[in-house]
């Protein structure tokens, strides 16, 4: 008989694959519990909804945003509770996606819209309607004699006469 040799390719799982496979979502807010911290103490420190808290601690993946938020709000809670984020980062590693360079690298991909380039333009018009309405209660005031006419500029005063 022939020995064969049978290799079989064994996949071996990286620390933060084992990590991620062990991770549970729980833990958080089991360690949210034993700081003593409430839901709502934990939004108003980070300053995320009460909602995405409840989602991320009962891994509600759909509820949660997607890509640089999701790591942030990830980063931010694992800091607060004093655990390390890598197991839970890998384990939403699907949802968070490739971020790399940090957020001065960070390119949106959304242009400037029709709508946002008229938000831009309506100050002036609303600067000068405001213009113009202090200029017609002005007008007025001077014309019913509110304003008398030894307050009012010399050349303003030569225009009235």
């Amino acid at each position: 008989m022939s020995e064969t040799n049978l290799e079989i390719p064994l996949r071996v799982a990286s620390v933060d694959e084992a990590a991620a496979v062990s991770f549970k979502f729980s833990e958080l807010s089991a360690k949210r519990t034993a700081l003593g911290f409430t839901v709502e103490d934990v939004s108003g420190r980070l300053k995320y909804s009460v909602k995405m808290i409840e989602a991320l601690e009962l891994g509600r993946l759909a509820d949660l945003p997607q890509g640089v938020a999701l790591k942030g709000l990830v980063k931010n809670y694992t800091r607060l509770l004093g655990i390390d984020s890598s197991a839970l980062e890998a384990k939403l590693q699907s949802s968070i996606g490739e971020v790399t360079g940090g957020i001065a690298n960070h390119t949106s991909t959304r242009s400037l819209a029709p709508h946002d380039a008229e938000r831009h333009a309506k100050p002036t018009l609303w600067l000068l309607l405001i213009a113009a309405f202090v200029v017609a209660v002005l007008g007025v005031a001077i014309w019913q004699g509110v304003v008398p006419k030894n307050l009012l500029p010399e050349w303003l005063g030569a225009l009235l006469k």
